[in-house]
């Protein structure tokens, strides 16, 4: 063995048993959201403690002391660097950090001296090198991800404010203008949203309600009689309600057209935004409306949150999918003044969203979009992870990836139109921007993009792979015991971070972490359509989430699943041929290649599963008695 491979199995156990150690500090240290229990003496003794048992295991795993000894030195060197350069991170981020350059490093020179000892074909060697430039380019946006989205998993100190503030005495209180958008809802759902608001513990505010283009009078003229009623007695004329049709640009179109109207009180300095069928706590304007006392805050956001979701399997995936990326991720993006505005439960300053020429009718995401013209002006965000209102979670599953196209289609959009403001100052880019929001902002237009990329390359590599195994063109590759030992505990550490950012979403049932992941590879077909088509210049169709009960539709909904089922198919006749065509037990290239397969398909045949399980939830409602069904409809709407 040479002095390279001396190093690199040793550092490539050592790293697989790094992400164990981290994810165990990180429970020892974190507690909850913002608590974390630290001792700054004992800091040095659990680095000390978690490096020297990663060496023990890397040196008892390869069987080569000197290079264990190596690899722990370094690895400790980068920890202690990261720690001390960013001094809020806890020694655990630390590690988790440090862990992302040293993996590249180490995966990518291990995986070519391997290759290059095993005599294997040039095209086997210019595969991996492309997978390895791919993967460079990856840590950039992962190091990004790490240091911003997860701040709640790797931060000890918080600098922006973390917490709702405490009311403001009435007199200081600024007026709020409640906009609730709505397209063909039913009446019952918007009545409920509007009554909640009514109920709000606020002293001064008015709720516009804009149905456009609806063309049934049945669903909107409810809702305009109940304003009406309301305002019954009222000198304020609190609740006013407006249906325009025809009406242009959908929900922003709608937003717009009360801005523009004149509409808006002239005395309201705040504008708020609630979806139709988002019922909202009595605290949600008197708990946020202080921090615009600073004149840099443009707006506050809230959690995106969901009720009524235990009900059956389907709801429990979607929620718990939705759950990290709003209770943690955001959070993190909050740390680092890269807060985004996503929609509903959100108030923003009436005077900044002016300047910045209103909501954009072009774009999928016009909620974040806006965020980022206001940002350029100076503004600052905050995000809050305290949920302040909950809606409902898309019936069907075709529904549920349709929200999700828009989710992934906009952000690109906004990549699209608006990368110059993300450029470096010198070269034009925004100077009101800072640069930790111009990297996050590339990054949430580039990810569905890297991702879809990936996910082909690896395909066509498995394809091209099988295809010259069965001509006989690649030579046989038998993989050491540290690669195997490796993967096992790389998989651990994975699992376990995994169970750990769903806990710190208030999740604590691994089955609901399980249909959490279900539900979030699911979308793995629909997030790469998303992001082409997000660099589409036409114009794309502005797709609503209905929140009528849905209906069972049999074989139609698994039908909307066909591409993804197809693609897992695939995936399957690849395993399939890699582990046929295996020329003995000790060739492990087919494995390999099966692996990576199986890893990637299961994420597609996900998405069937997920159609079935939202079937299977209407099929028992549908075959309920009519008196069952309005029951469970008014529960839903209530």
């Amino acid at each position: 063995m040479s002095i390279t491979r001396e190093i690199l199995d040793p550092g490539l156990v050592f790293l697989a048993a790094m992400s164990v150690s981290t994810v165990i500090l990180m429970v020892m240290t974190i507690h909850r959201p913002f608590v974390v229990k630290i001792d700054l003496q004992r800091e040095p003794a659990e680095l000390a403690l978690s490096m020297v048992l990663c060496g023990v295991v890397a040196s008892v795993a390869t069987g080569v002391i000197a290079g264990s000894v190596l690899v722990t030195g370094v690895a400790t060197l980068v920890t202690l660097a990261l720690r001390f350069g960013l001094p809020r991170l806890t020694m655990a981020g630390a590690q988790q950090l440090a862990m992302l350059p040293l993996g590249w490093i180490v995966g990518t020179a291990w995986t070519l001296r391997l290759l290059a000892e095993g005599h294997m074909p040039t095209w086997m060697m210019v595969l991996a090198a492309i997978a390895s430039a791919f993967s460079a380019v990856w840590l950039l946006v992962s190091f990004a991800v790490a240091l911003s989205r997860q701040a709640l998993m790797t931060h000890r100190e918080w600098q922006r404010p973390v917490e709702p503030a405490d009311p403001l005495h009435p007199r200081r209180a600024p007026k709020v203008s409640i906009h609730l958008p709505c397209y063909a809802e039913p009446p019952e759902v918007v009545i409920a949203t509007i009554d909640a608001l009514a109920a709000l513990d606020y002293p001064d505010y008015e709720i516009l309600v804009i149905d456009n283009n609806t063309k049934d009078p049945t669903l909107w003229m409810p809702v305009q009689d109940y304003c009406a009623k309301l305002n019954a007695g009222r000198s304020d004329n609190r609740f006013q309600f407006f249906h325009v049709a025809p009406l242009d640009g959908a929900k922003a179109g709608a937003l717009n057209y009360l801005m523009k109207g004149g509409f808006v009180s002239p005395d309201a300095e705040l504008i708020a935004v609630i979806d139709a069928d988002y019922f909202s706590t009595p605290d949600f304007l008197s708990r946020l409306a202080a921090f615009f006392e600073s004149p840099k805050i443009g707006y506050v956001q809230t959690p995106h949150d969901y009720r009524e979701h235990e009900e059956s399997a389907y709801l429990t995936a979607c929620y718990w999918e939705y759950m990290p990326n709003n209770k943690i991720e955001m959070a993190g993006l909050s740390e680092y003044n890269s807060a985004i505005t996503i929609g509903t439960m959100c108030i923003i300053r009436k005077q900044a969203l002016v300047d910045a020429g209103l909501w954009a009718e072009w774009c999928l995401t016009e909620d974040s979009e806006v965020s980022v013209r206001i940002r350029a002006l100076g503004y600052d965000g905050i995000y809050l992870r305290e949920t302040f209102g909950r809606g409902l979670i898309p019936e069907t599953f075709e529904d549920y990836k349709k929200q999700r196209f828009r989710w992934i289609a906009g952000p690109v959009q906004q990549l699209v139109r608006h990368w110059r403001l993300y450029l470096p100052i010198r070269w034009g880019g925004s100077p009101k921007i800072n640069w930790w929001s111009k990297l996050l902002e590339l990054q949430r237009g580039v990810e569905p993009l890297l991702g879809a990329f990936g996910t082909v390359f690896g395909f066509g590599s498995a394809v091209v792979s099988v295809t010259l195994i069965a001509l006989g063109d690649v030579p046989t590759l038998n993989l050491p015991t540290p690669f195997w030992v490796a993967a096992w505990l790389a998989l651990v550490g994975t699992l376990a971070s995994t169970w750990f950012r769903y806990r710190l979403s208030d999740c604590h049932s691994i089955r609901d972490m399980v249909l959490g992941e279900i539900a979030r590879s699911s979308l793995t077909w629909i997030q790469m359509l998303g992001g082409i088509a997000g660099l589409s210049p036409r114009p794309l169709g502005w797709r609503r989430t209905p929140k009528f009960q849905g209906k069972a539709a049999g074989m139609r909904a698994l039908k909307e699943t066909l591409p993804e089922t197809l693609i897992g198919l695939a995936h399957i006749v690849l395993i399939i041929a890699a582990l046929t065509l295996r020329k003995s037990e000790n060739d492990d290239v087919g494995l390999l290649v099966a692996m990576a397969a199986a890893a990637s398909g299961i994420r597609f045949l996900c998405a069937p599963v997920m159609a079935w399980l939202s079937e299977k939830r209407l099929a028992s409602l549908t075959a309920d008695e009519p008196g069952e069904q309005d029951a469970v409809a008014s529960l839903r709407a209530a």
